[in-house]
């Protein structure tokens, strides 16, 4: 039966590579990897360079008995090993073997621990650094294509972080690697390629699972949703960690804000077209730690035509335009799951007919009214809050 292997060769030097990792490279009869890999380890043999898309086929048809397939880093983190690996299983026997990750070797060389940390991949892949950075003291970030660990800091500084230190690793394992450490809006005005990994520390995170109360939050005269309806229209959309949300209308931010904690390494868009709303949204984002929430000045559905698609939407506010905001979101994300706050019979009615003609299936309407104590004379009297409807639809059917 064929052999293959999968050799993780860490940063890509030869005198980085395992013991194991050196013997199966020598011992296979034909290897196979990507120009940058063949030419770091050139000096131990002779490898075959493919594009990294080609690899596993290019093992298949080489006829080999043994053959070896080199990734970068570690094949366990962050790696498309396991891709290879089911391409390469119908053929024969594969084999893995760990290498150096990049996280090891940056945090070695920094004098840090690592398993304190929150790793994620920001190249290729969906997710916000700033909300990573809003909620855990330390991130580790893979960075690269668009999202490079320049234009990464500078989301960073824009949003409000750019004083928290940074380390910045550029070229690791190669003859031009160079270490950075500063502050985020330092990084931000360096140049760096893709081949370039992060360390964020944020020494006053907030702490998502901390429920957030009307108290917490700067009102002025703008209207706020209270904390209730706030907590049950966050569980009706339950955004995934890496989504991307709306709040239109947002007034003070705070269901924004709650969103962006569930959303902790996603990104919220809070839409008000009010001046002094957008300067509470502001106020109240940076007092409780809420950076991946970012304000928008405009009117929907106008301001969410250069935004990205939504996962969910939380509709607060429509300026009379609900109806055009519906089609708008449904155009950019036909699975997105909106819900609407209504406090008339005449905004429900309006809103559950505006689900159903833009193309939201599964609408539900829950009804909240809520009663908080009040002391009066020694005794409690309890006071109600006007009732609020919350209407739903779209995005997997809770029903």
């Amino acid at each position: 039966m064929r052999h293959f292997t999968i050799i993780g060769a860490g940063l890509g030097a030869a005198d980085g590579l395992t013991g194991e990792a050196r013997a199966a490279l020598l011992a296979a009869e034909r290897v196979f990897g990507t120009r940058r890999l063949a030419e770091q380890l050139s000096e131990l043999r002779e490898i075959e360079c493919c594009p990294f898309s080609a690899l596993a086929e290019r093992a298949r048809e080489s006829g080999a008995e043994r053959a070896a397939v080199l990734v970068s880093g570690d094949p366990g983190f962050f790696s498309a090993a396991q891709a290879l690996r089911q391409a390469l299983l119908p053929c024969g026997e594969v084999e893995t073997l760990c290498g150096v990750s990049s996280l090891q070797a940056f945090c070695a060389r920094l004098g840090a621990r690592w398993d304190d940390a929150l790793f994620v991949s920001l190249h290729g892949r969906a997710g916000s650094l700033l909300g990573a950075a809003s909620y855990h003291k330390k991130v580790f970030a893979l960075t690269g294509g668009e999202r490079r660990a320049d234009a990464l800091c500078r989301e960073l500084a824009r949003a409000g972080l750019g004083e928290i230190p940074v380390a910045l690793g550029k070229n690791l394992g190669g003859a031009d690697e160079r270490i950075f450490r500063g502050t985020a809006a330092q990084a931000a005005v360096l140049e760096c390629g893709d081949l370039a990994v992060l360390l964020v520390q944020n020494p006053h995170p907030a702490e998502p699972s901390r429920a957030l109360f009307d108290c917490d939050f700067v009102r002025g005269n703008v209207p706020m949703t209270k904390q209730e309806i706030r907590w049950t229209a966050a569980a009706l959309l339950s955004p995934q960690p890496e989504g991307v949300v709306y709040d239109i209308g947002a007034g003070t931010g705070s269901v924004a804000i709650e969103l962006g904690r569930r959303a902790y390494r996603g990104t919220v868009f809070a839409i008000e077209r009010k001046p002094e709303a957008l300067t509470l949204i502001e106020q109240n984002r940076r007092a409780l730690g809420g950076f991946n929430v970012l304000p928008v000045e405009g009117r929907a559905p106008e301001a969410l035509e250069p935004l990205p698609a939504p996962d969910v939407v939380f509709i607060g506010g429509s300026g009379g335009n609900l109806c055009e905001i519906l089609r708008l979101l449904h155009g950019k994300n036909p699975a997105a799951r909106v819900v609407i706050s209504a406090i008339t019979l005449e905004t429900l009615g309006e809103a559950r007919r505006a689900l159903r003609e833009c193309g939201f299936e599964g609408v539900e309407v829950c009804q909240l009214a809520s009663a908080r104590g009040k002391t009066v004379g020694g005794c409690t009297m309890m006071a109600a809050n006007n009732p609020v409807f919350l209407i739903s639809g779209g995005g997997q059917h809770r029903a």
